[in-house]
């Protein structure tokens, strides 16, 4: 068994679940939002949605993780899922490393913490990895979200391209990964997969939800994934307040 099948299988054990509850416990009083939309949410544990957020850099998943008013699973990049070591020198390299304004043993003790703490929340979250740069791997992703679907669990994902630096207050373009969860789903159980377009209002500190959108077979992969591409970014652009005529 290589690394990707120990960290795809790996369960929540009492210590991931107690750093869980009290890192979720000490931040949650901080973190209040206001549900807008709520009732958009329609229930379904035969056929469970799959919610699709912003990122707004680290905003939208830390909100999420804390105040969602729905049980999900997120899906979560293996880079902050993996050896603790593995996921500090992530941590480090892709962000406290440009924090030149602190002294190197400072971030390095920042990706340290952070990357601890990461390792122990995703695990007790039970969130699932998210392999972006290997289709083999992507595979095992897709199998345990089609699982996790037909356990009645929702999912939390956010699709924005990783490509460049995620925008504030808005959404950039959408990666199409995502899409080919609602054709493994369609094979495995013949049921259209729902998703719900959310936005995080960092400043309004806000969820806004939008409106159901139902992945069609019938009309294709490519075609849907193209409707679907551009209907969720519109929704979720309409949600930030933005013109779409416009966008």
């Amino acid at each position: 068994m290589d690394g990707t099948d120990i960290l795809i299988q790996k369960k929540a054990g009492m210590k991931e679940k107690l750093v869980t509850k009290i890192v979720i416990g000490i931040l949650r009083p901080f973190n209040r939002h206001k549900m807008v939309n709520l009732n958009h949410i329609r229930q379904d544990s035969e056929n469970p949605l799959v919610f699709l957020g912003n990122h707004a850099e680290i905003y939208g998943p830390i909100a999420s993780a804390l105040c969602f008013p729905v049980p999900v699973r997120f899906w979560v990049i293996s880079h902050m899922m993996g050896r603790s070591q593995d996921v500090r020198a992530y941590l480090y390299e892709n962000t406290f490393s440009k924090k030149t304004f602190l002294p190197v043993f400072v971030r390095r003790l920042l990706a340290r913490l952070m990357g601890w703490l990461s390792v122990n929340v995703m695990c007790g979250l039970n969130a699932i990895p998210v392999y972006r740069d290997s289709p083999m791997k992507l595979r095992m992703t897709l199998r345990k979200s089609v699982e996790a679907l037909e356990n009645g669990d929702n999912l939390m994902i956010f699709p924005e391209h990783p490509d460049g630096k995620y925008v504030k207050g808005s959404v950039s373009e959408l990666s199409p990964g995502f899409l080919m969860l609602a054709e493994a789903w369609w094979k495995r159980s013949g049921k259209k997969l729902r998703i719900m377009p959310v936005f995080a209002n960092r400043e309004k500190r806000t969820f806004t939800f939008g409106d159901e959108i139902v992945y069609e077979p019938e009309n294709g992969y490519a075609a849907e994934q193209e409707r679907i591409l551009r209907e969720a970014r519109n929704q979720l652009l309409q949600l930030a307040g933005e013109n779409v005529a416009e966008a």
